[in-house]
């Protein structure tokens, strides 16, 4: 093979990579990394700050992922001022137990934790994490190695966002349901809450043109916990002109809207409600309720 050809596929494979993150993130190992440079913040102002930018502060569940991420941090930038990053970890001042801000339980000891050097000759060598319920957030520092440590959860430090690459067409959480990225939120919001969460992660509430597709996320809401669920259509800018949230009118009657009783086909309550759910109790057809009714929430996100 000719080197010209070889250096071409070596740019092909390496615009693939980078491909795999969403502008602003860097691909480190298996994730996707974004380093805040405009200075330094408490771990709450951190994990919104993360939040904001539909990531999350670092979750080092294996010896991979941690290592990929502190040489990413070790490779010119140990010349910061403050050259330390929270992680996503806090301990619970109830439990005292550990964990990784998705639930998991933080890995203990070796090779994970730091050991701090003694104060003075009569102290040993203690490993972190040593601060009891007074120190609950982790992070890492240059000073020791990178490894594990704990502190006050009011300390400064630069965080790191981290989200996972780009899994097939979907970002994550969005997983891809026929042919739309889709991400179910178990939390219950009204109406208008709900769109701001779906941007929240990137997205906004479900919009169904084709009754195939919505076929296909109606039998996947089948495989969840029956509930109701927020989608991105309501009439209220204008009574009885129902629109998606896209601008885009809406199709009535069947197939897509529920019978009522007595048989009156859904939208009713006009003038009260005003925004769209799809109801297990209508076999997810599209029925109407109060904005202001907290439900579940379905958010749709455009494909990668």
């Amino acid at each position: 093979m000719f080197p010209s050809t070889i250096i071409c596929l070596l740019l092909l494979i390496i615009g693939a990579v980078a491909a795999n993150c969403p502008e602003g993130y860097e691909v480190v190992g298996s994730k996707c990394i974004l380093r805040y440079t405009g200075g330094y913040l408490t771990y709450d102002e951190a994990a919104t700050y993360c939040t904001q930018h539909f990531g999350r502060l670092p979750v080092l569940k294996d010896c991979a992922s941690f290592l990929d991420v502190t040489s990413y941090v070790n490779d010119g930038y140990t010349s910061d001022f403050n050259n330390s990053y929270w992680l996503g970890a806090t301990n619970g001042t109830l439990t005292n137990v550990w964990q990784w801000s998705d639930g998991a339980a933080v890995q203990m000891g070796a090779p994970y934790w730091a050991r701090l050097p003694p104060q003075n000759a009569e102290e040993n060598l203690e490993t972190e994490p040593s601060g009891g319920t007074r120190q609950n957030c982790a992070f890492v520092a240059d000073d020791t190695d990178w490894l594990f440590r704990d502190i006050e959860c009011t300390a400064s430090f630069n965080p790191l966002c981290s989200r996972p690459s780009v899994n097939g067409l979907c970002v994550h959480p969005f997983v891809l349901v026929g042919t739309q990225c889709v991400h179910i939120s178990t939390i219950i919001y009204p109406w208008h809450e709900a769109r701001n969460q779906c941007g929240l992660v990137g997205g906004d509430l479900i919009v169904f043109d084709d009754c195939d597709q919505y076929h296909k996320v109606a039998l996947y809401l089948n495989e969840q916990e029956h509930n109701a669920y927020w989608i991105g259509g309501s009439d209220e800018a204008e009574e009885g002109q129902w629109r998606w949230v896209d601008g885009s009118p809406m199709t009535m009657g069947l197939p897509y809207w529920a019978q009522a009783v007595f048989g009156e086909v859904e939208p009713d309550n006009p003038g009260k409600q005003n925004c769209l759910e799809l109801n297990c109790a209508w076999m997810y057809r599209f029925s109407s309720a109060w904005c202001s009714d907290a439900r579940r929430v379905i958010c749709e996100a455009d494909p990668i």
